[in-house]
């Protein structure tokens, strides 16, 4: 074992939830590697008063403190390592501002902005350590700070440090393609964070209404926020030519916007302008930005020329509070997104975009389980509804409204023309690409569904659920081995996603290694996603009684909101009835699952059955229903 750190240098300590023990034990080993001390050690997790006050001791002494930021700590309102950065919070305060003490860890994609912890910890920049996997230059970096060679840098300046690059997604780039990176809160206040956001985000949602742009969604251009990335560098992992980048400042209800545009190949800026507005104005200052970009590349706003109405600025920040947490994808959360957005439209009910994401958040909350399906359903159609009356050239009213009719309305002809009305009013949105692709893999045309899901990870290389959606076409269309390595790289997308392990295991079960598929299954996190991977899996291997028990634990747990998953295991077990009588119980209680039937590899063994043909033509899938 190397030498460790002589003891005037100090320890590290590392403070983790449970559920990222995993991630904690490979930063653990990667610094001990490197010869660092490191106070960390799951057998001593026992509690008890002794317990907690050589913790205590700990966070009293060690040198820095390592916080492990991820969506399982953003989800859990409480637990021991929320006293652990609190203690440490605490002892910030008597420290002097440049000392450097907290080196926070993100393990997957959580956004610092709006994160759920000290803010201590959000003043300095955080190190991005997809699972854990942590580089020998982060080791250094930690060694130069615990032998006073370094230092934690304020969060606007800071260097990011992150693990090896991702591997590219893009294609060549075009020359007409641009990424508006999130804008830097220069005002004083921290909760403006989500204004910046919001101005960043809105601008993109104009520029995709461009004809012949291609613009890079949200998830991806974001992925660089806080982060120290040379321009050239970004453009090339996002395949752009231009990048946008800006600062806001907000005082009162005035706004002053700085946006430049940079072409990636020599840096050099094709324009740079500041605006100063009234808050009201917000929407125009975005056209304005935009036609100004559309200009510079030689093309026209088309539909984007339109007019805008002015804003409320408390509905407006209400609307952006809501948004940022629509973002986040915590479905413990979607309570308070919907808040924000009635909120907001109790003070400005006219807002068609508000009414559009409010249609979309209602959704999302009955297929996670948070609200009934019935009651989703409805409320989020009537919103969608109001969006498209109050603006029917708004494309996200139109999306919103084709989102919930793929979801629950099973109307696929209205679906087609909801989404063929949103692809003209903005041809760029990814999201509305991820439909297009969604809908021709529920149609049964997984030859269409495919290079659209591609085209929608051109769109948004970053983005986990993109990366999600052309793993499911590639599965719907029988190509098992590129849907196991598109579900390895939704792994270093988002380590702690259950789709990504979902999605291993099952591209790894299709292909008739029931061990390798188990071993995924393993590492899916709780909840109906891994009971569906491991009843599956245990089956494969013939392991009938823990499949068994995986399947009714299923069924008990999860069997009013996840009856789709139960028929597919069935289905998979070669229980025909029992199959059928779940896809009843899918349709009857409007599990969204249900429209994935037509061309799901699970489902096989149903096909030759005297019931598919006629349970096909109940969702409106058959062949001859689908080509009247």
């Amino acid at each position: 074992m190397p030498e460790s750190v002589p003891p005037t240098y100090g320890a590290v300590f590392l403070s983790y939830a449970s559920q990222d023990a995993e991630a904690a034990r490979r930063i653990a080993h990667a610094l001990r590697a490197s010869g660092l001390e490191v106070w960390f050690d799951q057998n001593e997790l026992v509690g008890g008063d002794a317990w907690d006050q050589k913790i205590r001791r700990q966070i009293r002494e060690c040198a820095l403190f390592v916080p492990i930021i991820s969506a399982a700590t953003q989800a859990r309102t409480e637990g021991y390592f929320r006293l652990e950065w609190r203690l440490a919070d605490q002892r910030t305060h008597l420290m002097g501002r440049n000392k450097a003490f907290l080196v926070p860890v993100c393990v997957d994609q959580t956004p610092d902005a709006g994160a759920d912890v000290p803010d201590s910890f959000l003043a300095v920049q955080w190190t991005r350590l997809p699972g854990g996997e942590t580089p020998p230059s982060v080791a250094e970096h930690v060694r130069r700070l615990l032998t006073g060679g370094g230092a934690t840098q304020p969060r606007a300046t800071a260097p990011a440090l992150t693990a090896p690059r991702l591997a590219d997604a893009a294609p060549a780039v075009a020359g007409n393609s641009v990424a508006v990176l999130a804008f830097a809160n220069l005002s004083n206040d921290a909760e403006n964070e989500f204004f910046s956001d919001g101005i960043s985000e809105e601008l993109i949602n104009v520029l995709v209404r461009v004809p012949s742009l291609k613009v890079s969604a949200r998830t991806s251009a974001f992925h660089f926020k806080g982060r120290n990335t040379p321009i050239p560098e970004i453009a090339r992992q996002l395949g752009v030519a231009y990048v946008v980048e800006g600062s806001v400042r907000k005082a009162g209800d005035r706004v002053r916007i700085t946006a430049q545009l940079i072409k990636a190949a020599d840096g050099f800026h094709v324009w740079s302008e500041t605006f100063t507005r009234d808050l009201k104005d917000i929407f125009a200052v975005q056209d304005e930005i935009a036609g100004l970009i559309a200009k510079s590349l030689s093309l026209t706003l088309g539909a984007a020329n339109r007019a805008v109405r002015e804003v409320n600025p408390a509905a407006y920040r209400l609307f952006l509070e809501g948004r940022t947490i629509f973002n986040r994808e915590v479905p413990s959360e979607y309570d308070r997104a919907i808040q924000c957005y009635r909120q907001s439209l109790e003070i400005d009910p006219e807002s068609a975009l508000t009414w559009a994401w409010l249609a979309m958040i209602y959704g999302m909350s009955a297929g996670s389980g948070m609200m009934s399906i019935a009651k989703g359903n409805q409320l989020a159609r009537e919103a969608a509804q109001r969006a498209i009356a109050l603006d029917p050239d708004l494309a996200k009213g139109h999306m919103a409204l084709a989102f919930i009719e793929l979801l629950y309305g099973w109307d696929w002809k209205k679906a087609a023309d909801l989404l063929d009305r949103a692809s003209t009013l903005a041809p760029g949105d990814s999201d509305t690409v991820g439909l297009i692709a969604h809908l021709a893999s529920i149609t049964g045309r997984p030859d269409r569904s495919v290079p659209l899901a591609r085209k929608a990870v051109e769109l948004d290389p970053l983005n986990y659920f993109s990366n999600y959606a052309l793993a499911r076409s590639l599965g719907f269309a029988d190509r098992f081995d590129e849907m196991e390595k598109q579900a390895e790289h939704m792994v270093t997308l988002n380590p702690a996603g259950l789709r990504s392990r979902l999605f291993l295991s099952l591209a790894r079960l299709l292909q008739g290694r029931a061990d390798e598929s188990a071993q995924a299954a393993e590492e899916v996190p709780a909840g109906w996603a891994r009971l569906t991977a491991l009843a599956g899996a245990r089956f494969a291997q013939g392991r009938i009684a823990e499949s068994e028990a995986a399947l009714e634990e299923l069924k008990e747990k999860d069997g009013t909101h996840a009856a789709y998953q139960v028929a597919q295991v069935h289905a998979f077990r070669g229980e025909i009835d029992l199959a059928f009588a779940w896809l009843e119980k899918s349709y009857q209680m409007r599990d969204s699952g249900t429209a994935l039937l037509k061309c799901d590899p699970l489902l096989r063994n149903l096909r030759s059955d005297s019931r598919w043909l006629p349970f096909l033509r109940k969702m409106n899938l058959a062949d001859e229903q689908l080509h009247e």
